[in-house]
């Protein structure tokens, strides 16, 4: 089991070897490429982590301390509302045995709160990906 992803990196530049080095090239300069390879492909990584962790690390310090937390805000206090609307607000009417009342969360409230969760979900995993990415391109503009 590969733990470190190194092996992975190395099978990538192995691949990359195969496919695009002539049969006729010795073991030598295979083996050369492929060393070659792994350490762009590893400098490329190093990047995108570093790339990661300055946005990261920018976020954090905005003066705003709202700012950081105004997304996932949004998100928790849905799950509250849900929460409350549709468990505790009923199990405190099964509990007491009255009628439930008649409680439901706007049209609007979907609307808005998934919209939110998936803009986020995506921002989030866009993110992940690095800013060369062919999503953060397409959303951007950038070539």
């Amino acid at each position: 089991m590969d733990l470190t992803g190194l092996g992975s990196v190395a099978d990538f530049a192995k691949d990359m070897v195969d496919r695009f080095i002539p049969p006729q090239a010795t073991e030598v300069e295979k083996a050369a490429i492929q060393i070659k390879i792994q350490e762009l492909i590893d400098k490329r990584e190093a990047n995108l982590l570093e790339t990661q962790k300055s946005v990261m690390i920018s976020e954090m310090q905005q003066e705003d301390p709202f700012t950081k937390r105004a997304r996932p805000m949004v998100v928790y206090s849905g799950l509250l509302f849900i929460f409350l609307v549709h468990v505790l607000i009923p199990l405190i009417s099964f509990i007491f045995a009255k009628p439930m009342p008649g409680l439901s969360l706007p049209t609007d409230f979907w609307y808005a709160w998934t919209g939110v969760v998936g803009v986020w979900m995506v921002g989030r995993t866009v993110e992940k990906m690095g800013p060369g990415s062919t999503v953060v391109k397409a959303i951007t503009g950038s070539k």
